[in-house]
């Protein structure tokens, strides 16, 4: 018989499931590359509006929740600016996760599940019981960013995630050493978490040429950015390191693609660029997941120039395809690059134009470090390789 495992998460990358981020990516990523293996793979999520189909062999519910009702509660609440509002949305939220919490435990009984994973973000769906086993993957939690990345506290996710890993604490995933060792600090877990790192699946082409670096489709001194347009990802400093680049190098471009939901790029963006910077520069919007790769393969360099992260799937698809990266100095970007080796680390804005104008000088031996790109992501952070890890783990769980 074949293994049931139930993922219950907040997000999926399908069109018909909205909006996501990179948990969605690797839930639906990993549920494939699961299902392909002879598991019976099932996704629970919630929203307004129920709904059941599937993603090729993955089972896709999607439970009707309060959010509708909660949604005109919370606002009329807030519109009367009757103080207590944040304790009313606490509660609030507290009523929905523990109704899907309920509609969950019966979801589980009628789909005779053997294994489940969520994800650490938001705490969902937090009151739920079962003996089974169950696994708590650390991708960023709230109360993570909110204590080691600066962000703010969630007040309607950081209580739920506390109880959440008090109840499940056994058997946590970190997607990397950094993310296992804030999320055990953070949650104050008595075991370590297991460290397994998010794979990819290699692209069958890459886009370099061994011998030449910068053959088609690669743009000769374009410097591109792919990411949130948000302060905290490293948008800012990507600008004034360019206004610096563009000064050294007339006829550089800079390439910019991601979500914009605070109009950070109109409104700020715009003002740090420089007049000349800006007229090579193009933003993007958000591209769709199937087209990024053919964007990517036309830099030359490519900057991640975030304050924090737990993991970055997006670093492992640039390297895959054997670009160039400059990163910041973060740790989970230390535990992939290996600095002069296979991509940069740069400590402050200084370091990236030294190193991007090494490298549109022909300093570095870009072919080599291309090379050694791939070969790190072939090794460590292929979607076979760590399919076998997981699977190993899924199957100790079950068989304790």
């Amino acid at each position: 018989m074949p293994i049931k495992i139930c993922f219950f998460t907040t997000e999926y990358a399908i069109p018909e499931l909205g909006r996501s981020g990179g948990i969605g990516v690797f839930i639906k990523n990993h549920a494939r590359e699961l299902a392909a293996s002879g598991f019976d793979v099932f996704i629970c999520t919630f929203s307004a509006k129920p709904k059941i189909f599937n993603d090729g062999l993955v089972k896709i519910t999607v439970i009707k929740d309060l959010s509708h009702y909660l949604h005109r509660l919370k606002e009329g609440y807030r519109k009367s600016r009757i103080p207590g509002y944040i304790t009313f949305k606490v509660f609030l939220s507290y009523l929905n996760r523990k109704y899907i919490s309920i509609k969950f435990e019966a979801y589980l009984k009628e789909n005779k599940i053997d294994i489940i994973e969520l994800n650490d973000y938001g705490g969902y769906p937090t009151y739920f019981k079962t003996q089974l086993p169950v696994v708590i993957r650390c991708h960023g939690s709230a109360t993570v960013l909110y204590k080691f990345f600066g962000y703010s506290k969630r007040a309607a996710d950081v209580p739920f995630e506390e109880i959440l890993f008090k109840r499940y604490a056994n058997n946590v995933i970190g997607v990397s050493q950094y993310s296992a060792d804030t999320s055990h600090d953070a949650f104050k877990l008595t075991l370590r978490p297991k460290v397994i790192y998010n794979g990819i699946d290699l692209p069958a082409v890459t886009s370099t040429v061994d011998n030449n670096y910068i053959a088609p489709p690669t743009i000769p001194f374009s410097v591109f950015y792919f990411g949130a347009i948000r302060e905290r990802k490293g948008i800012d400093l990507a600008a004034k390191v360019f206004n610096q680049i563009i000064k050294l190098f007339p006829n550089a471009t800079f390439h910019v693609s991601g979500s914009d939901n605070n109009k950070h790029w109109q409104n700020v963006e715009k003002e740090i660029l420089s007049a000349q910077a800006l007229s090579n520069t193009t933003y993007y919007g958000e591209i769709e997941n199937s087209r990024i790769n053919e964007h990517l393969k036309k830099a030359h360099l490519v900057l991640f120039p975030s304050y924090g992260e737990n993991f970055s799937m997006a670093l492992l698809e640039v390297m895959a395809l054997g670009k160039i990266v400059v990163t910041s100095a973060i740790p989970s970007y230390k535990e992939i690059v290996n600095d002069g080796v296979n991509g940069f680390i740069a400590d402050a804005e200084k370091d990236y134009v030294q190193i991007i104008s090494a490298n549109f000088k022909k300093e570095k031996n870009l072919a080599e470090i291309s090379s050694q790109a791939k070969k790190t992501i072939k090794s460590r952070f292929s979607m076979d390789k760590v399919l076998k890890e997981n699977i190993e783990y899924y199957k100790a769980l079950i068989n304790k």
